[in-house]
C-alpha cells in the first residue's frame, strides 16, 4: 500500500512500527530478514514513506513477539486510517491549514494537555465566548462559515462527554485569559461557571496560571499536547494568525513536554484553581 503525503494516523502507525523494534533492541536487518523483505523495504515503513497495511503489520509484529492485543490496536488504526475522518466534511476555509492534522490527531487521542495564555481552550468553551471570539475573528465571513466553525466546535467538544473512551484533557489556563472581556460580563460569568462544571467531569483537571507566578517556562506561547498511545506524547500543536503548525519530531515535541510539566508545578493546585476561577467569577458580576 502506498501513498504520496502519509496521514496522521499512518505517520503514527509507521512510528509504532519503529518503537516496537527498538523497544526489542532489533536492527533493521533482523527484522527484515525473516521476513526476505530489504532494510530499505523496512525502513520505508517506518518512516511512512510506503503506507504499512494489517498485513505488513502483523508480518513486522509476529517477528518481535509483540503481544496480539497491541498488534490488533495498530491494525485497526491503519485500517482507518485510509478512511475519511468527520472533520473532511467541513470546508477548507472551516479547517484552517495545519488544522486538520490537529483534529486527526486529537480524533486518535487519549490525553490531551493544553497550555492557553489569553482564551480560554476552545474545547472548554462556552458557545456565547466561542461566538464572540468567532464575530472578530471572522468578520465579513458569510454565515454558512460561522455556522460550520459552530459544528466543528461542537464535535470536538463531544469528546469530553462520550461515554465511550473520553478524552482525558489537562488544561492550564492563564488567569489573564479569565480577565479579558470577551463577550461582556455576562458571558465571562457564563464561560466560568462553564469551567467549574466542566472541572466536575473526572476525565478533566483545570489548573490556572496566576498572575502573579510572573515569567513562566515557554513565555508567551500556547499549545498543545497530544497522546494517542499508552505512553508519551506523540504530537505538539502551535497557531497563529494564519495557520497551525503539528510538531513530530521527538526532540521538539520534549522540548513543550518539559515546559508543560513545569507550568503544571508552577500553577494553582486543581482545588485551589476551583476557588481562583470562583472567585473570578464574582469579579465578573
Amino acid at each position: 500500500m502506498s501513498q504520496n503525503v502519509a496521514n496522521v494516523r499512518q505517520r503514527r502507525v509507521a512510528r509504532t512500527l519503529r518503537d516496537w523494534r527498538r523497544s526489542k533492541g532489533a536492527t533493521q536487518e533482523e527484522v527484515a530478514k525473516p521476513l526476505n523483505w530489504s532494510v530499505p523495504k523496512l525502513s520505508r515503513f517506518e518512516r511512512a514513506d510506503t503506507i504499512a497495511g494489517p498485513a505488513e503489520i502483523i508480518a513486522i509484529g509476529t517477528v518481535l513477539g509483540i503481544e496480539d492485543a497491541e498488534r490488533d490496536r495498530l491494525v485497526r488504526l491503519a485500517t482507518a486510517s485510509i478512511e475519511p475522518g468527520w472533520w473532511n466534511t467541513y470546508t477548507p476555509d472551516a479547517v484552517r491549514l495545519g488544522f486538520e492534522d490537529y483534529l486527526e490527531a486529537e480524533e486518535i487521542a487519549r490525553r490531551l494537555q493544553s497550555f492557553e495564555i489569553h482564551l480560554v481552550p476552545g474545547l472548554l468553551q462556552t458557545a456565547g465566548y466561542y461566538e464572540a471570539i468567532l464575530r472578530e475573528a471572522v468578520k465579513g465571513s458569510h454565515e454558512e462559515l460561522l455556522n460550520e466553525r459552530r459544528q466543528l466546535r461542537q464535535e470536538r467538544q463531544a469528546r469530553l462527554n462520550a461515554s465511550d473512551n473520553p478524552l482525558t484533557y489537562h488544561a492550564i489556563v492563564h488567569e489573564s485569559a479569565l480577565r479579558l472581556p470577551i463577550g461582556g460580563p455576562e458571558v465571562m460569568r457564563n464561560q466560568l461557571r462553564h469551567l467549574l462544571s466542566r472541572n466536575e467531569l473526572p476525565n478533566v483537571t483545570i489548573q490556572i496560571l496566576p498572575i502573579d507566578a510572573g515569567a513562566y517556562p515557554g513565555l508567551g506561547c500556547a499549545y498543545h499536547l497530544i497522546t494517542s498511545g499508552p505512553d508519551d506524547v506523540q504530537g505538539v500543536y502551535l497557531e497563529n494568525l494564519h495557520d497551525g503548525l503539528y510538531l513530530e519530531d521527538d526532540a521538539e515535541i520534549q522540548v513543550y513536554t518539559l515546559a508543560f510539566e513545569r507550568l503544571e508545578g508552577r500553577a494553582l493546585s486543581p482545588a485551589a484553581s476551583v476557588r481562583r476561577i470562583t472567585e473570578l467569577h464574582e469579579h465578573w458580576k
